[in-house]
């Protein structure tokens, strides 16, 4: 498919060519692919674009002058709108196609987790965790993703809840103190994040774990009777 720029300059107005010399400057060449007219070479394999040239064939005949440029106007846009649509789609298949994100450095990687274990009841942002790992936060994004297999809002995510099922397991601490403890402001907030990643609210986490938890008690108790 033939697609050139297309100036808009001639779009201004032009004395309509008369009936005689009417294919020799606006419309000089009509084929099976492309027209060439006087902003250049348009595309006519697109359906809309033959449907404006055909009329603009015959406004021309007509001696049309307001149809005549309101279908040059028509058929620029078109095809303008087309050289974008395609610019589009080949700057995404070169980002598709371009170079592969590498995962995190080891040793940046491990001062990010440390870090990140260290500050769970402080609010961590990802410019925090990129100043930490020495890198920008577009490529400290992509590179611990590709690391670890997580966005770095998800993990710190589930590092609050692993936290969060420690403490509820070791400690009596009511689950709005547990909440503050590893960086959420709300009990409500906790318990939509942490049904997501566990499959059930803190408190049902909570009273199962310590029926499975006096359950292994009373069957170790029971071999040693």
């Amino acid at each position: 498919m033939s697609v050139q720029t297309c100036d808009l300059q001639p779009l201004r107005a032009h004395p309509v060519p008369s009936q005689a010399n009417a294919g020799s400057g606006l419309l000089e060449h009509v084929g099976p692919d492309s027209v060439s007219c006087e902003f250049g070479e348009i595309d006519v394999q697109d359906g809309l674009i033959q449907s404006l040239v055909q009329a603009l064939t015959v406004a021309i005949r007509d001696n049309d002058t307001q149809c005549v440029e309101t279908l040059r106007l028509a058929i620029a846009v078109r095809q303008f709108g087309m050289q974008a649509t395609g610019r589009h789609a080949a700057a995404k298949q070169v980002a598709a196609h371009g170079r592969p994100a590498r995962a995190l450095q080891k040793w940046r990687l491990k001062r990010v987790l440390y870090y990140v274990d260290a500050s769970l009841s402080s609010k961590i942002t990802l410019g925090d965790l990129a100043a930490i790992a020495g890198l920008s936060r577009m490529h400290f994004a992509s590179q611990f993703r590709v690391a670890t297999g997580l966005r770095p809002h998800e993990f710190l995510l589930q590092q609050r809840i692993r936290r969060a099922e420690r403490l509820m397991s070791d400690t009596t601490m009511t689950i709005m103190e547990i909440a503050l403890t590893v960086g959420f402001q709300t009990q409500a907030h906790v318990t939509a994040v942490f049904k997501r990643f566990s499959g059930c609210t803190p408190r049902r986490w909570r009273i199962g774990n310590h029926m499975r938890l006096w359950t292994e008690f009373e069957a170790a108790a029971a071999e040693l009777l």
